[in-house]
């Protein structure tokens, strides 16, 4: 159990497939973009070929305070926006956490750790994005 919700109605009980499925959902307008991958950022080239990368994913789901922290790491086609792609992610998750869960959010972290070439050969990065940021630079994407 990740944590409870109290309502007039009862009590509502989160746990972490649930924010799993959120972030999977999160992923899926951007497939063949942007993948989870882990920390490290060495993903072995079949995985990529096979788009594997959900296996091995590294993410980190907390509550600090009665809020949500959530750290992803991914790895981005080249070619893509950096910005972009993040961002939508970001304000995906950010949008069912608080419309759909009704738990406030601390912050989401999305950390680029390797970019795919068209050869599905993995450079490593180190990048970082974070929600809180992005809404402090005005960069909302909307659809």
């Amino acid at each position: 159990m990740l944590t409870q919700v109290n309502n007039p109605i009862g009590t509502l009980t989160v746990r972490r497939q649930i924010i799993d499925q959120i972030i999977e959902h999160a992923f899926e307008p951007l497939e063949g973009k942007l993948w989870l991958a882990n920390y490290r950022g060495t993903v072995s080239d079949v995985l990529v070929k096979i788009g594997g990368f959900d296996s091995i994913a590294e993410k980190k789901v907390e509550m600090h305070e009665d809020k949500l922290f959530i750290r992803l790491y991914v790895v981005i086609r080249l070619g893509e926006s950096i910005t972009e792609c993040c961002g939508r992610v970001m304000q995906c998750i950010a949008k069912d956490v608080t419309e759909l869960l009704e738990i406030p959010l601390d912050n989401i972290e999305v950390i680029v750790t390797g970019t795919v070439s068209k050869n599905n050969n993995i450079a490593r990065r180190d990048l970082s994005m974070n929600f809180r940021q992005m809404l402090n630079d005005r960069k909302i994407i909307y659809e």
